[in-house]
């Protein structure tokens, strides 16, 4: 049976240091994005959202071989 192959982890240095700069940009992008104007959200686009999140979050446990506790 084939392994499933987890991604490369490098160590800490400088390309993961930019790579966590650029997270954090995007997830500062995302909440700008989701409050912009102040504006109130619909709970159906508010479930929807949560929805997209909680599958980047299994991806992530996918892609790194974790399990959903």
């Amino acid at each position: 049976m084939e392994e499933e192959k987890k991604p490369d982890t490098a160590p800490p240095g400088p390309a993961v240091g930019d790579e966590v700069r650029e997270l954090a940009q995007a997830f500062s992008s995302l909440g700008r994005s989701l409050f912009k104007g102040g504006r109130a959200l619909s709970v159906e686009l508010l479930r929807s959202l949560r929805g997209i999140v909680d599958q980047a979050r299994e991806e992530i446990d996918r892609m790194t071989g974790e399990k959903k506790p």
